[in-house]
């Protein structure tokens, strides 16, 4: 191995300036490192600040250094740490990383995409606002149930102890003024705690909600022993931000409940040796007992914590740790022989599934794709995985280490449409986008073998514009979709004559209002009376309120009311780059005299032609029915939509929808239901309708 260049205290480093130190602490063999690279340095791009990028190996080399090396040579803007031995924690790994990181801020995360590093750009924002510790909040978490409960007893826990306020102590995920590590001593498992002692110490700490990708910690009970190391740490942390100024207030009470003990185990056999003649203390071993027993728990426990306030006192002085190299742009190493290596990829099309928290990567090209749509978002896939209890599954195309293509679609089991797979459940559009042909055609081949290998009816992919191959199609749906005028005053004006009629009554006769306010329980409710009267199970609640956490600010709710402030009407819109779509809507029929639904479409169009959205999807319909006839009257062209489908060996398009006449009957049953019962059952029915 080639001798590398020694790190100088005084070293000359690039006149440039670095403003961001992104640190990186790497203990896992299957690490994806091109991936984290790839997904912080397109963050980064948008910052506007100079950013390194500091890869620190705890233990790690093979396959995983040498992909580090190679990028090294093609990128000035990466650095790698090698450690030597292994599992020191991420406390001494970013005390060894503080050492050669130049930024002004701080970045510590995780070896996985755990959080967007999109979130990047909202730290330093409050680190500029004069912040100095940033720590994440991941909401809504995606790991399993058990797994937050468990975290959220534990940060239940630190708050009681510690007084401090934060929700979310275990995410790794945190942005810093390179001060906060200067100057605080970290050993241990305390870099988990760095918050809280910050906040002692006087910085300023702000937690802010981010969005939670990936976790890939362990699933379930962790074993007795990680819970007795969280109750000793929060022990500690709780005796190091609160006591170590005034330890005696620490022992003190420890020593009078001591003694307390003590004196009523002691008393009773001792004033009986005094006062009552005969009474001897050799039968009463409780007396030794007490005295025994508070002689060595207040020495275990002094111990203990005596250790802790000199280690916390001279921790700045204390290096538990060894670099073995420092890997620099330019510096050429050879690996030792037989380090671990993988096949090199062939410059062609890869198939793959996306490596844990690479949909920051993938939303970014469905964002830059002209076929990408709102419902390929890794938002909606959550969404509907948390509504279905299934995940997704998704298929990649990438090409030089380039993503290519894309391909999100679930694999169901429905009791109206029996074993299918969908790309993508509850949405107007969906299927595979493809910078090529060649990407496009492989994508859907690949998902029609695994269709055919788990026994699905059809695989159906929902394309704007067909794919090709050998598919069936079905003409069964339109969209409509049509520009907004830049002034908002010309959406009634272009609303052809009689929609314009309507819409005016509602203004002028009705004398509705409309405002932006989200009411899920409200739009739950109108939507399922609308759908009732159409013979179809409405939305469930619970879906809704996953669209809310999983959207967030995508998603607008309007409401409709009359000048007595009851609410007549409401629609559920989401913004995807400068388009709206309008996609849930309800309302009470005996005010559609009034033109509730005309009036109500024309605000929208205003809203949103006031922010400055180009595009108004009124989103999808049958062909012939009512609701296509709305649309067309509003002014909107239909566009056909190609619902491909890659049929099994008995597989048939579907036929399980409002326009079958053989469903007539299920449908009138259905308007006759109870309103409440027939809400009750929607969620388990409209579940069955993806």
């Amino acid at each position: 191995m080639s001798e590398l260049p020694a790190v100088h205290e005084h070293e000359v480093v690039d006149p440039v300036e670095i403003e961001v130190s992104i640190l990186i602490h790497v203990t896992r063999t299957d690490v994806q490192v091109g991936t984290l690279a790839r997904a912080y340095s397109l963050a980064a791009e948008e910052l506007d600040r100079r950013v390194e990028i500091l890869f620190i190996l705890d233990g790690i080399a093979g396959r995983v250094l040498q992909e580090l090396e190679a990028m090294q040579a093609d990128r000035d803007d990466i650095k790698v740490l090698a450690l030597q031995g292994a599992g020191i924690g991420e406390s001494n790994a970013y005390r060894a990383g503080l050492e050669h990181a130049r930024g002004r801020y701080l970045l510590t995360v995780v070896d996985y995409l755990q959080v967007d590093p999109y979130e990047l750009r909202g730290h330093l924002a409050a680190l500029d606002d004069g912040k100095d510790l940033i720590c994440s909040w991941r909401w809504p978490r995606i790991d399993p149930a058990l797994n937050r409960l468990q975290s959220r007893a534990f940060n239940w826990f630190l708050r009681i102890f510690s007084r401090v306020d934060l929700n979310d102590l275990n995410c790794g995920f945190r942005a810093m003024r390179r001060e906060v590590l200067e100057e605080i001593p970290i050993y241990g498992d305390l870099y988990r705690f760095l918050p809280i002692i910050a906040t002692r110490r006087g910085f300023k700490v702000e937690e802010r909600k981010v969005r939670h990708l990936e976790e890939q910690g362990k699933t379930g009970f962790f074993g007795i022993g990680v819970y007795f190391r969280r109750l000793l740490d929060i022990l500690a942390v709780t005796f190091l931000t609160r006591f170590t100024r005034k330890p005696l207030r620490f022992f003190g009470i420890i020593g009078l409940v001591l003694i307390a003990l003590g004196l009523l185990l002691g008393l009773p056999p001792f004033f009986a040796r005094v006062f009552v003649e005969g009474a001897s203390m050799q039968n009463r071993p409780i007396f030794l007992m007490g005295v025994v027993l508070v002689t060595f728990g207040i020495q275990l426990i002094a111990l203990g914590l005596v250790g802790e306030i000199i280690i916390f006192t001279h921790g700045r002085n204390l290096k538990d740790y060894k670099i073995n190299t420092v890997f620099r742009s330019g510096s050429a190493t050879r690996l030792e022989a037989g380090a671990d290596t993988d096949d090199a990829l062939s410059a062609g099309l890869l198939i793959r599934k996306p490596a844990p928290g690479e949909d920051v990567l993938l939303d970014r090209y469905v964002e830059s794709h002209p076929d990408g749509t709102f419902f390929h978002l890794s938002g909606w896939r959550r969404m509907v995985e948390e509504v279905l209890g299934k995940p997704p599954i998704l298929l990649l195309a990438e090409r030089q280490g380039e993503i290519v293509g894309l391909l999100p679609y679930f694999s169901l089991r429905s009791m109206f449409l029996g074993r299918v797979a969908i790309s993508i459940p509850f949405a107007v559009y969906g299927g595979p986008i493809a910078d090529d042909d060649e990407a496009l055609s492989e994508l859907v081949a690949r998902a029609s073998h695994h269709s055919d290998s788990l026994g699905k009816r059809y695989l159906e992919l929902r394309n704007v514009r067909p794919a090709p191959g050998d598919l069936s199609e079905s003409d069964l749906y339109v969209t409509f979709r049509r520009e907004l005028p830049e002034d908002p005053e010309q959406c009634l004006g272009m609303l052809p004559r009689k929609a314009r009629a309507e819409a005016r009554r509602g203004r002028d006769r009705g004398k509705f209002q409309f405002e932006e306010r989200i009411d899920l329980p409200l739009m739950q409710r109108l939507f399922s009376i609308n759908k009732q009267e159409l013979g179809s199970p409405s939305i469930p609640l619970s879906m809704l309120r996953a669209l809310q956490s999983h959207l967030g600010d995508k998603m607008v709710m309007h409401v409709v009311s009359t000048p007595e402030g009851e609410p007549v009407a409401a629609v559920l819109s989401f913004i995807y780059k400068r388009e709206l779509l309008a996609y849930y809507s309800g309302g009470l029929t005996e005010y559609e005299k009034l033109g509730v639904n005309n009036y109500m479409y024309w605000k929208l169009m205003e809203w949103a032609a006031e922010r400055g959205l180009t595009t108004f999807d009124f989103g999808r319909s049958r062909a012939g029915s009512g609701a296509a006839a709305f649309k067309k009257n509003m002014g909107f062209e239909a566009t056909a939509l190609h619902y491909q489908y890659h049929l099994g060996d008995n597989g048939k398009l579907p036929e399980f929808h409002p326009g079958n006449p053989k469903l007539s009957g299920y449908q009138k049953l259905w308007r006759k239901v109870p309103a409440p019962i027939a809400r009750m059952l929607s969620a388990k029915f409209f579940r069955q309708l993806p």
